[in-house]
């Protein structure tokens, strides 16, 4: 048996989607007679104002002794660097995922490309067994420097979808903050008003418009209602490496207008039920709304795509292969 631990870069960092990402990998598992994850802990870390943060070095060396794959994850910490030397020294099998985002579509692009170049890409290189990215992008990124790629998508967890709920022939979703530029919120300004029943749900301050409603802090239950009623939801962003609100709404069956930057769509090949727009360009985004909305969308070839287990069997395969 291979005992794998996750190293997370810290959630107090704002890393929340690192965090799901990780537990959902030890929800598959915890439990698994071949490849057993440890509990996921958060190590004692040190702040630093230049580099993020680093490790406290014994705590961090004797979480590594005590496992035979060590799966880092993070990008523009000192942290994240010294713990795959750590795990070099040790000998340990090292699998390596960055959550990577573009240089020029971070908060401080010029300080993460010079970090990333100085510190963490030789140390990859020459560490690292195993990188995994999640779309064509990252792929080609690392693959120019480091020889073990695999490109392993994120999944689907099953839900209970609402299947009976009748779809309002106008109605539009956004779902994320209103007031964080990469979201792309500012698009929806640009639609006819009155022309759509417009809900948002996230926070933020929005211009007051007859045809938008925001919905803040609900529960699950009425988001799922949401997606079962849009006739269309949009993803605008100016990036996202993934994107789990496209997923969630093709998987209930609502079709997606999304920006080209939103790397889902390297998966969706030959898939119908979604369309892309060139961000910023309003034209276009009202082109694309008026093709795609109440369209069908293929959620059975969507949930194969991402279905869990085939997901969890690639990425033991890799485990294994170490």
């Amino acid at each position: 048996m291979k005992r794998i631990i996750y190293i997370r870069q810290s959630p107090k960092g704002g890393c929340d989607g690192t965090a799901t990402y990780c537990q959902s990998l030890f929800d598959f598992f915890h439990d698994d007679k071949d490849c057993m994850a440890e509990e996921i802990k958060d190590y004692p870390e040190i702040k630093s104002r230049i580099f993020h943060y680093y490790y406290k070095p014994k705590a961090l060396s004797a979480a590594i002794k005590k496992a035979d794959i060590i799966h880092i994850n993070g990008y523009t910490a000192m942290g994240t660097v010294q713990a795959l030397i750590t795990a070099k020294l040790l000998h340990k099998s090292i699998v390596y995922t960055a959550h990577w985002h573009p240089f020029n579509r971070l908060r401080h692009p010029l300080f993460g490309k010079l970090f990333f170049n100085l510190f963490l890409k030789n140390t990859i290189k020459h560490c690292a067994t195993a990188v995994t990215a999640i779309n064509n992008e990252d792929f080609a990124y690392f693959k120019s420097f480091h020889n073990n790629v695999v490109k392993i998508p994120h999944w689907y967890k099953p839900q209970n979808i609402e299947t009976n709920v009748k779809k309002k022939k106008n109605m539009i979703l956004f779902v994320g903050r209103t007031d964080d530029p990469v979201k792309g919120f500012q698009h929806l300004y640009s639609l006819p008003e009155g022309k759509f029943e417009i809900h948002c749900v996230g926070k933020g301050k929005i211009k007051h418009r007859s045809d938008i409603t925001q919905h803040i802090n609900i529960p699950n239950e009425e988001l799922t209602l949401l997606y079962a009623q849009a006739s269309l939801v949009v993803v605008p962003s100016k990036y996202e490496a993934f994107s789990y609100v496209t997923l969630e709404s093709l998987c209930y069956g609502t079709p997606v207008v999304m920006s080209e930057n939103v790397r889902i769509a390297d998966h969706l090949k030959d898939v119908k039920g979604y369309s892309i727009f060139k961000y910023g360009d309003n034209n276009d985004f009202l082109r694309k709304i008026n093709e795609t909305i109440g369209k069908d969308v293929e959620i059975t070839k969507i949930m194969s795509i991402f279905n869990p287990e085939k997901i969890r069997l690639a990425y033991k395969e890799l485990y294994l292969s170490l």
